[in-house]
């Protein structure tokens, strides 16, 4: 919301204006608003959200002649002209979320499980009560729509979909053992270095690339980003990784 407030009160937004914002004007303003979050990481979530996901923000970094390669390059934004209808459509969405009626605690658990397929015992204590007291109503729901398996361990529940093919790649591979060596948690800005420390452990001379590895250990839920550290889930525990001719073998443990 800071960002959307901030976008369109830009003098570079008003009518028969180019558009294009220094993209640490953007951030400085925000950051005016939201204090609790320092700048570089208020750029990572700009980046995340207006250039990555929704595409409003287009980056338009100058050329850059040989003699000028020593000097301070200005990075810029072009602001889709589709801004402000997209920014009408999320008010409007986030809205409708304060209207729509309370959910049941059976809801609430299938729509968790639907939205990042993972609920861990001591990340979700509540949900985690709720399931253990209905599991069987609630796995019976879910397979009763004959696409998804509900594993309930000893301290997580995993939703499977059953259309995916089973996952081999080596970032994931790699993805799992570096989550096994978190330990407590790691700062964000150390978790590239971990990955290149473990990677060759995991498949030898074998690349991968630690961005994709990172992909993996969200997406599967293999770990928790939060307060700029990385932290497992109990997820973790499901596999074991070992070498086997310099390429990664994976098993699950159960």
């Amino acid at each position: 919301m800071a960002t959307l407030k901030t976008v369109i009160n830009l003098p570079e937004m008003q009518p028969g204006a180019e558009r294009i914002v220094a993209t640490q004007t953007i951030v400085r303003l925000v950051h005016s608003e939201v204090v609790a979050l320092d700048e570089r990481e208020i750029l990572r979530q700009l980046n995340d959200l207006f250039v990555d996901r929704f595409k409003l923000f287009i980056p338009d970094t100058p050329e850059i002649q040989s003699s000028e390669i020593t000097q301070e390059v200005t990075e810029f934004w072009d602001v889709s002209p589709d801004f402000n209808y997209v920014a009408q459509c999320i008010v409007d969405y986030l809205q409708q979320q304060h209207q729509k009626p309370a959910l049941t605690a059976d809801q609430k658990v299938n729509r968790a499980l639907l939205i990042q397929q993972f609920i861990g015992r001591q990340t979700q204590p509540d949900l985690w009560q709720t399931l253990q007291e209905h599991r069987d109503r609630i796995a019976e729901q879910w397979r009763q729509l004959q696409r998804f398996d509900l594993e309930i361990g000893n301290n997580y529940a995993l939703l499977l979909d059953t259309t995916r093919q089973p996952v081999t790649a080596r970032a994931f591979v790699v993805a799992i053992a570096v989550a096994q060596q978190l330990g407590v948690g790691v700062p964000t800005d150390q978790l590239n270095d971990l990955i290149r420390q473990i990677t060759p452990t995991v498949i030898g001379k074998n690349q991968v690339n630690p961005t994709e590895v990172k992909k993996a250990l969200l997406v599967n839920s293999l770990v928790v980003e939060a307060h700029g550290f990385y932290s497992p889930t109990v997820l973790v525990q499901r596999f074991d990784v070992a070498t086997k001719d310099e390429e990664g073998a994976l098993h699950a443990t159960e």
